[in-house]
């Protein structure tokens, strides 16, 4: 009876430990699942005159990593560079120009850069006015151009003026801007009435159909503005984001915009 007794114990603690580690093997099996499926976030820092197009990229991305959240950082190259300096979370940095990006290769905080497309500078005014060039700004008038020191479109700017020998007959009706969306925004809102903004802007701005501004004329630059970009981290999606920046279909993308590639 003993026995027959101990032999019924043992089957029922069998059992037990059977189901006990099955039930494991299946929560590690999930747990496994679940990490597999885990969102993975790449934190891109971008010019603010890639606003609309880095949302249609996005997407493209998302085709072939729809596991990624991609989240989006945008301002003036000068001013992302110094935040990637103090150490802000960011892996990829598409920025306007070359020097942003150069200057964070130099000091070892950049990585696998690309050059992913040109643009152009334009001198933009209201829908309304007849201004021919900007000889024409009048007493009382604005021009709009970005921040010198952080937005590479107001340095383009500054450089043009200045090889032209327009600089000093315009300084004085200058408003600076945090970016070339806010140089826009100001002549669309009449808070001036001119200023230079990307080419790309310009076009984005005439596709609702109800646009404010119009093209001057285009600033003829000694040098093509060349947008570059780099990976801040050796993280492998940054890599897989630089990459897809050299396929056709992100290639596609960036023409849809009006950037050069």
């Amino acid at each position: 009876m003993k026995i027959k007794y101990l032999l019924i114990t043992f089957l029922v603690l069998t059992i037990i430990l059977a189901g006990c580690s099955k039930e494991n093997d299946s929560n590690k099996n999930a747990k496994t699942k679940n990490e597999e499926n885990e969102k993975q976030v790449l934190h891109v820092a971008a010019a603010a005159s890639l606003t609309d197009a880095t949302k249609d990229l996005e997407k493209a991305f998302k085709d072939e990593h729809s596991n990624v959240d991609v989240t989006f950082n945008y301002g003036g190259s000068g001013a992302l560079r110094q935040q990637i300096e103090k150490g802000a979370p960011v892996d990829v940095f598409m920025s306007a120009n070359e020097k942003d990006v150069d200057a964070l290769v130099d000091k070892n905080h950049a990585q696998n850069t690309y050059e992913y497309a040109k643009n152009k500078l334009v001198l933009i005014g209201g829908k309304d006015s007849d201004y021919k060039s900007v000889t024409d700004i009048k007493d009382g008038d604005k021009l709009a151009i970005g921040e010198t020191k952080s937005v590479p479109a107001g340095k383009y700017a500054e450089q043009y003026l200045k090889s032209n020998d327009l600089f000093d007959s315009v300084k004085a009706h200058l408003v600076y801007a945090k970016d070339v969306r806010q140089v826009l925004n100001y002549v669309e809102k009449g808070n001036a009435q001119m200023g230079y903004v990307y080419q790309t802007d310009l076009y984005q701005s005439q596709q609702n159909g109800n646009s404010k501004v119009k093209e001057i004329n285009t600033a003829e630059l000694q040098n093509p503005i060349v947008y570059k970009s780099a990976t801040i981290t050796d993280d492998k999606l940054a890599k897989e984001w630089i990459d897809f920046l050299k396929t056709d279909k992100a290639k596609a993308i960036m023409k849809k915009y009006k950037f050069e590639v």
